[in-house]
Parts: structure tokens; sequence; C-alpha cells
């Protein structure tokens, strides 16, 4: 080969320029920054169809429960009510989901349970921080330095916001005992559970019958907004005139009704198993239907 013709190979293998290095580097930032957002929505619609299936397990045991007592669970096992979201070893607060153990394939964690002490017991404080996957919604991240195991999912005890306790219209309250029958709307047109952020009451775990597990169907316009104080919209509807606000009752805690980390809504179990998606601008009225187990009323479209 001649020296001339080696000295083009040569000329003809250089390097990449920096600006050309750049170049590519911006292009590949620019296939990621377009990328993760789809990688994103893809874990978040996973994380919320596992968190349907919580729904719909939770939903199912209690219809066997129903079916093997005849009587859906109480909501809250206590002497009296209204019961207040306080741990107190002299209030027993034993909760609808312990109930429903046997009928998630929980029987373990249920045979630990110590149904002679108060849910706050020393007794009851290993079973009280176990994690039970199907009471937790894989998008909440908000459990971190908790000394028990939170629920995402609580039982509605009534339709309009009102202290935890007895003759209420929802499902699940204190010392209830609803059978079949008296759910006179239908059980598909009946929310028994509902979606609740975990930073929003739910503090003294999955064991307790208080808002820990249990809210009712007011519409709550801080329901996104973490460590928020609860707070009621003009849309919520009054348990006498169905119109205009109504405050929580002097002196004693609100409750609060479903919210979600769930972009647009919140998931409910319905009566008959199924899991629907309510959005955040669904009608306080028709919320309110859905919760009250019994008002005889055509629910419009939901």
């Amino acid at each position: 080969m001649s020296s001339e013709s080696s000295h083009s190979a040569g000329r003809d293998r250089r390097g990449f320029t920096l600006i050309e290095l750049l170049v590519v580097v911006a292009i590949i930032a620019v296939l990621i920054s377009l990328l993760l957002p789809a990688v994103q929505q893809a874990r978040e619609a996973a994380r919320r169809t596992q968190c349907k299936n919580n729904l719909m397990q939770i939903s199912l045991a209690l219809q066997n429960y129903m079916m093997s007592h005849e009587v859906l669970p109480p909501g809250s096992v206590n002497l009296k009510g209204p019961i207040s979201s306080v741990e107190d070893e002299t209030q027993y607060h034993m909760g609808w989901l312990v109930q429903i153990l046997p009928y998630l394939e929980q029987g373990n964690a249920y045979n630990h349970v110590d149904f002679t002490k108060s849910v706050y017991a020393t007794e009851n404080k290993p079973v009280r921080a176990h994690t039970i996957a199907a009471f937790v919604c894989p998008s909440d991240n908000a459990r971190g330095g908790m000394t028990v195991t939170l629920s995402n999912y609580c039982g509605i005890h009534n339709d309009f916001e009102t202290p935890i306790d007895v003759d209420q219209n929802g499902v699940l309250f204190l010392n209830s005992s609803i059978r079949y029958e008296q759910i006179r709307d239908g059980s598909s047109n009946t929310v028994f559970v509902v979606e609740t952020r975990l930073n929003m009451g739910s503090d003294l775990g999955w064991m307790s019958g208080t808002r820990a597990t249990l809210r009712n169907g007011v519409v709550w316009s801080n329901r996104n907004t973490p460590n928020a104080v609860p707070a009621y919209e003009s849309r919520v509807i009054s348990s006498t005139t169905l119109v205009d606000p109504v405050d929580p009752v002097a002196g004693l805690e609100p409750v609060g009704g479903p919210s979600s980390v769930h972009t647009g809504g919140f998931q409910v179990g319905m009566g008959d198993g199924s899991v629907r998606f309510f959005s955040n601008n669904i009608s306080a009225k028709v919320l309110r239907n859905l919760t009250h187990r019994a008002d005889g009323e055509m629910v419009d479209d939901f």
C-alpha cells in the first residue's frame, strides 16, 4: 500500500466531535423524558388494578361472612357510643376487618387476636402491627414510622357526617348486625366499602373500629390533601334538608368520607362484590344515596 493511501485511510477514521456527542446525549435525554411518564402510568395502572382486587376480596369476604352468619359483621364493637378515635384500653373498639379475616385466608392472624381484650391491649399489639396485604393500596406510600399497620379500606357507617354510633344508615356501624333484607335498595346499589388515604385519620390501625376503618358518604373537599384537617364542601348534603353544608356535630370529631391517591377519584366496593371507580366530582346527593342502604330513591347514573 502506498503512503498516500495510508494517510487517506487514517483521515477517514476520525472520532466524534464534542458537538456531535452533545447532540447524541441530548437526543437520549429527550427520549428518556418521553418514556418515563409512560412507564409511571403503566405502573400506576397496575397498582390501581391491585387496589381494585383488594376491594373485591374484601367485598366477597363480607358476602361470605353474611352467608355464614346471616348478618354482616359489626362495624365496631363497644359498650357505648359515639365512638371516639382515641387509643384507650378501656374501650373495646374491635373493628369489622378483624371479623372477616377467616374469609380472606387470614385465619392465622385471626387466631392471634385476643377477643377478651381491647384492640389496644398489649396482647393485641403483635396483630395490630401485622400487615394484611389486602388492606393496603399499593399506590399509597404514607405509612412510614407507624407502630401499627393501617388500612386503606373503610366500611360505610352512615350516609352523612356524624360520629360512629348505633342505628345508622350504612351497613357497618357501632354494634351493627345488618341482614340482607335490611339492604332494601339492593346490594348492587349500596356501597359497603370505600377507599381512603392512610394519612387522613387512620393512624389507629386496621383492627380499630373507629374512623381508622369506618367512614361516611360525604364529599370530602381535602380528600387528596396530605395531613389535612377534615373539611366539607358546600356540596355536602344535610341529614334533614338535603341542601347546603352540614358541619360535624359540635364537640365531636368528624369521621370523614372517601379519599384516594389515584388520579381523578376513588374506588368503592359495592354490596354485590363489584368494584366501581367514582369521580371526585360525583354528585353529593348520589354519593349519599349509594351509602344509604334503604332510602328508597332511584339513583342517577354514577
